[in-house]
């Protein structure tokens, strides 16, 4: 209801009080009767009640309009915490994944690094061994010639020893050893043609003193040994 209706009622109600007043005094001083009075006041008074009746239904239904009113501003209200909370939460999945995909790229990062060095100390110790290799190579040599020594490289940049002249009875008789580096660049020992007990032994001593000529001989004496306790 708009506030000019509301001027208008009020005004009405005002005209009709007025006209009461004025005909009531205009009938009292032309001496009416006390009854016809009496029922102008009660039909006067009717038409206010009614008037009155109706401001209050129309106050009524203006209440029921503004708690209606409010209703719909809760709901919607409440829609809107939820949306809210809604793009909160994808914000925070957004935040995780970004996170997520960080973390993962440092991981790769730090991988390829590890894989990076990985491959220079592995191509370093390729070379170092070759190096070494060659030096075992050279040592070797000498011994060939009076020792009856054969050196042969095999796949893997493995070095096969194989002695001859240890067995008086069979002086081509061959007694043989693997000598290689591992990943970690240290000696080691396996493939004895017969087995020795001591080449653990000897495998720590080379790694220690890195004295292959010592080796070589030691290897030697206990193919000798052994082929002795032959007889």
């Amino acid at each position: 209801m708009s506030a000019k209706t509301t001027d208008d009622d009020e005004r009405a109600l005002f005209s009709c009080m007025q006209e009461f007043r004025s005909r009531f005094i205009s009938q009292s001083n032309e001496e009416t009767s006390v009854q016809e009075a009496r029922d102008q006041c009660k039909e006067s008074v009717k038409e206010l009640t009614e008037i009155w009746a109706g401001k209050y239904r129309e106050g009524e239904m203006m209440i029921e309009k503004v708690l209606e009113f409010r209703k719909d501003m809760d709901r919607l209200n409440k829609r809107m915490e939820e949306k809210q909370e809604d793009i909160m939460r994808e914000i925070g999945k957004l935040k995780d994944n970004e996170k997520q995909s960080a973390d993962l790229a440092e991981l790769i990062r730090n991988l390829r690094e590890d894989l990076t060095q990985k491959k220079e100390m592995a191509l370093a110790n390729r070379r170092a061994n070759k190096d070494k290799l060659r030096e075992l190579h050279k040592s070797a040599s000498l011994f060939k010639d009076r020792l009856g020594l054969e050196i042969r490289k095999l796949h893997g940049d493995k070095l096969q020893f194989v002695f001859r002249c240890i067995n008086p009875k069979d002086p081509e008789e061959p007694f043989s050893c693997l000598v290689f580096f591992n990943e970690k660049g240290e000696y080691q020992l396996e493939g004895c043609d017969p087995p020795l007990e001591c080449i653990a032994e000897y495998e720590r001593k080379i790694r220690e003193t890195k004295n292959f000529s010592a080796l070589l001989a030691n290897l030697r004496k206990s193919f000798i040994a052994l082929c002795a306790q032959g007889k």
